[in-house]
């Protein structure tokens, strides 16, 4: 299966930047490695620039403009300029986009996550350090940026009731080191004793239900109780709206809320966890 068949846009921008790269590393007799380990990057990432899998970062661009000597024209740069003009990175997964439309009118947010603390209650060293594991930064701020700004605009304009349910592995996850951590985990406790619409729930390591093994999730009940669900994939994301599918969603989180610890159960283990990361 094709990126385009996934639900991507091939930007022609990003496809000719990566044909240009494929012909100037193949004229130069050199392998993907080869390039890589000159470039001081891995393989699968000069594969996906060449595939057009994801775009330039300005960075890249600049050490392949010095590595293949292109001179005052910058070709490189030039090309990842233009992508970037052209305001064409593929920065959110297929179906983000339409999730945040139904996210900022939802009356009620409900989600779990195995991995990672929810985005809507993430801080900005948080979601930086989460950032600094993907492969290119250049729009990094910009979509902490934007996250910052759908949490505040949901919490000025709504103020939906959110239940989230985080799994045990995520809190203990030293996703940016010890004090980006604990500064995450204040952040959670400030937040649920502070705002009476948003419960935090732990999913204990001693809990086992089928619901929670296929990954995070989202149900959105919209004005005049509709319910929309999403998730989220690797490569892809889906909003759902079939019924049928939708309340299998529902059934699934009220399993994971049924099997996490109570309020206060879960603020005593984030509280013990904080003194974990001091």
């Amino acid at each position: 299966m094709t990126q385009d068949d996934c639900g991507y846009t091939r930007d022609p921008l990003i496809r000719n930047f990566g044909a240009v790269l494929r012909a100037h590393r193949e004229a130069a007799g050199l392998s993907r490695p080869q390039l890589a380990d000159a470039l001081g990057c891995k393989p699968g990432w000069i594969e996906k620039l060449e595939t057009a899998q994801k775009p330039p970062s300005e960075a890249t661009a600049d050490d392949l403009d010095t590595y293949f000597d292109t001179g005052p024209a910058r070709l490189f740069w030039t090309m990842w300029r233009e992508i970037k003009r052209e305001g064409k990175h593929l920065a959110v997964l297929p179906g983000f986009d339409r999730y945040t439309e139904f996210e900022a009118e939802a009356d009620t947010i409900r989600q779990f996550d195995p991995q990672v603390v929810p985005g809507m209650l993430q801080t900005p060293a948080y979601a930086r350090a989460i950032w600094a594991t993907r492969q290119t930064s250049d729009d990094a701020e910009e979509h902490i940026a934007a996250r910052i700004e759908r949490q505040e605009h949901i919490a000025r304009t709504k103020n939906p009731r959110m239940w989230f349910v985080i799994d045990e592995a995520a809190l203990r996850r030293p996703v940016g080191g010890p004090e980006v951590m604990r500064e995450q985990l204040e952040r959670l406790v400030e937040i649920v004793t502070t705002n009476l619409r948003v419960q935090v729930r732990v999913l204990p390591f001693s809990s086992v239900t089928y619901a929670g093994l296929d990954g995070s999730f989202t149900v959105l009940t919209l004005p005049g109780g509709v319910d929309v669900a999403y998730q989220e994939a690797p490569e892809i994301s889906h909003v759902i709206e079939d019924g049928a599918t939708v309340a299998e969603y529902r059934v699934r989180f009220d399993l994971v809320m049924g099997e996490a610890l109570r309020t206060e159960e879960s603020l005593a283990m984030i509280r013990k966890i904080i003194k974990e990361y001091t």
